[in-house]
């Protein structure tokens, strides 16, 4: 995971860009994923509902803050290590 200099206009280009390569599917796999029996209690209600937002937002071509798209990309990470076990 990249880490983000919010500050930096040229660090918030590329959050956008790593946000806009996830599709609303892409979301929506990390969102059932999350729901599924045995991934309920490794993923927080709070992190299935940004993921929500984030699916939302991908869905609507808008973008949430830099700290919400931040938050949504480690969540993605943090659901494919999940995967990859």
């Amino acid at each position: 995971m990249r880490n983000y200099d919010l500050s930096d206009p040229t660090d918030l280009d590329l959050l956008q860009s790593d946000f806009e390569a996830f599709t609303p599917e892409d979301w929506q796999g990390m969102i059932d994923f999350s729901l599924a029996d045995g991934n309920k209690r490794k993923v927080s209600y709070d992190e299935r509902g940004c993921l929500m937002a984030a699916r939302k937002k991908a869905l609507y071509n808008a973008f949430p803050s830099a700290k919400q798209m931040v938050w949504a990309l480690k969540i993605a990470d943090k659901i494919e290590e999940l995967k990859g076990k």
